[in-house]
């Protein structure tokens, strides 16, 4: 099976598109889609794009202080564990819970198949 043409990288595309967010009483869900262009599939393997885990940690970091109001977050600890990879143009669900008696925010991508990554980011309180 061969792989599908990935689009060239674009340097203004840096976050998947939300089509969809749920709030379930202490954590959020983010409906996205990775799109084919994402400036980070560039070189993030030739022939076989996936998403950097760097990224995967960033976006939980950007979207938890955006929907938990975390402020200025400055990771002290950090826990991930990668399951399968993510693609361009992957739709995945980003869950988000902010443990706040321990600092932690829980995220775990997944797609209908399963579990993609998961992991826990310790917050320097403020």
């Amino acid at each position: 099976m061969s792989t599908p043409p990935v689009p060239e990288a674009d340097p203004e595309i840096k976050n998947p598109e939300i089509v969809g967010v749920t709030r379930l009483g202490d954590r959020v869900e983010l409906n996205l889609v990775v799109p084919g262009a994402l400036l980070y599939f560039r070189g993030h393997f030739p022939n076989f794009p996936i998403l950097p885990g760097i990224v995967q940690l960033d976006w939980a970091i950007q979207y938890g202080k955006q929907h938990f109001a975390l402020g200025a977050v400055s990771p002290t600890t950090i826990r991930i564990k990668f399951r399968k990879p993510i693609r361009p143009n992957h739709r995945v669900t980003l869950s988000l819970k902010h443990l706040h008696a321990r600092n932690i925010l829980e995220f775990n991508y997944s797609d209908p198949q399963g579990e993609c990554s998961s992991g826990q980011i310790g917050i320097e309180p403020p």
